[in-house]
């Protein structure tokens, strides 16, 4: 197998949250943790789960849910999982997004073969029809913007 250094192909973990599917780079992954007490902030937006305190560190909780304003239940107990992810140009910057489960590995490659359409959606880069299910990449960027936008 080639390297992905100098093939330009990005390599994006799947993940499985509320019926929906969402796509993230690899790259952007720091880990995957077991979902523990998520501290509710007050006056917070409605995407904004809470905190989680992770590595000595105090990270937002994001439910994208709320973002992408589909059906929310708001047991936790049913989103066991955070996704830990790092900004793309800003390694000390972390977020978390619940989710129910992961899947499996998707390259560009392998995305591009089945039409990539763009979104209306700013976290979206793109959308794709996998299984006759909408997969959305989502753009780690865009989702720390609006995380500081909506704090601002």
């Amino acid at each position: 197998m080639s390297s992905n250094s100098h093939s330009g192909k990005e390599i994006y973990q799947v993940l499985y949250l509320n019926h929906q599917h969402y796509a993230v780079p690899v790259q952007s992954i720091i880990s995957v943790l077991a979902l523990e007490k998520i501290l509710s902030l007050p006056d917070t937006p409605n995407w904004l789960t809470g905190v989680v305190h992770v590595r000595n560190a105090i990270v937002p909780v994001v439910n994208l849910s709320f973002i992408f304003e589909v059906d929310s239940l708001a047991d936790e107990s049913r989103h066991p999982l955070l996704v830990l992810l790092r900004h793309p140009h800003d390694s000390q910057r972390w977020l978390a997004l619940c989710v129910t489960d992961i899947t499996q590995l998707i390259d560009t490659e392998q995305l591009a073969e089945t039409g990539l359409r763009s979104s209306p959606h700013p976290c979206v880069k793109h959308v794709v029809d996998i299984d006759s299910q909408p997969l959305y990449l989502l753009d780690i960027s865009k989702l720390f913007e609006q995380l500081m936008k909506d704090q601002g």
